[in-house]
């Protein structure tokens, strides 16, 4: 076994009135802690399968304000994983703790995202959620005229149903009188936080996995392509160079007012012909948002044609 030599390290504070001798009822504090250690072994598991475990544990020898214990998190890595961590294969502690949200990192983490999709629903009008995938690795999540951006890991925290039963585990004490906030201290910044109102919303909400998200993203692009053989055909692809590329692309039915045109040569596009188009690109994406494949092609309107150079004539 290889171990880290370093543990990541963060502070959970619960605050209120009854809080305020530093003393917390072990019956709220134990539930949430392990609450809390259950969700980020169970990350841990998503991601890493049997190649990496993690521990979590408590310091509660801190100068305390309200009630503050110490968590950190020690990771170990499994003999035969050593060649898979220069893949990036094995995900670490940092990584997890930062799409949870219990370490400051880039982007919306877990808690940021639950604490959004609680609070849409609890809100006036229920327009449905809707998921689309970026194509970048990233899901849009938008609902009741909000929209936030995460990363796939925490989308796939997301579909979990216990690990949203662990976050409201961890937020459940403040349904109790004299209990308020609870957040998540990284050094001097508070990295999440749920107040009375947010638990109340969050302990209130499904804990069923999301709708899948789209496994295809489809762009409008708006430019120039030039012609390399055109297609007489009804239906048959067209030719292009693309950005300095070839591709190959369907003529949509928003075009085929403009393709008659040209099959009964009342318009002029020979090869090398400039296009001016609106396309649509269509690419495929896996179960973690990544484009499969290569991209396909839809000319969706025809705005403008510029023909090649005509050359002149030797005596001309």
């Amino acid at each position: 076994m290889i171990e880290m030599a370093k543990h990541v390290r963060t502070t959970i504070r619960y605050d209120g009135p009854s809080l305020a001798g530093h003393d917390m009822d072990v019956h709220d504090l134990a539930p949430a802690l392990l609450a809390l250690a259950d969700l980020i072994q169970i990350a841990n598991q998503k991601f890493n399968g049997g190649h990496a475990s993690i521990r979590v544990l408590v310091n509660a020898d801190v100068a305390q304000k309200c009630f503050m214990v110490d968590i950190s998190l020690a990771q170990t890595f499994l003999e035969q994983a050593k060649g898979l961590l220069a893949d990036d294969h094995v995900k670490t502690a940092k990584e997890i703790a930062e799409w949870v949200g219990i370490l400051s990192g880039g982007g919306l983490s877990l808690f940021g995202a639950i604490k959004f999709l609680s609070g849409i629903k609890a809100q006036k009008g229920d327009q449905p959620l809707k998921i689309e995938n970026s194509g970048d690795g990233t899901v849009i999540m938008a609902g009741n005229g909000q929209a936030i951006q995460i990363s796939m890991p925490v989308y796939i925290l997301l579909q979990e149903p216990k690990i949203v039963e662990k976050v409201k585990a961890i937020v459940r004490p403040l349904q109790n009188d004299g209990y308020e906030s609870v957040s998540f201290l990284n050094g001097d910044i508070n990295v999440a936080e749920f107040n009375g109102d947010e638990a109340d919303d969050i302990i209130g909400m499904s804990s069923e996995p999301l709708s899948d998200i789209p496994r295809e993203s489809i762009s409008h692009i708006r430019g120039e392509v030039r012609i390399k053989s055109a297609r007489y055909e009804s239906g048959a692809q067209w030719s292009f160079l693309w950005n300095g590329r070839a591709i190959n692309a369907d003529m949509s039915d928003q075009a085929a007012e403009w393709v008659g045109q040209f099959q009964v040569n009342e318009v002029n596009a020979p090869p090398n012909s400039i296009l001016d188009v609106t396309m649509a690109e269509t690419v495929k994406l896996d179960a973690q948002g990544l484009m499969v494949g290569k991209a396909s092609y839809q000319v969706l309107e025809v705005h403008s044609v510029t023909p090649p150079p005509r050359q002149a004539g030797l005596f001309e």
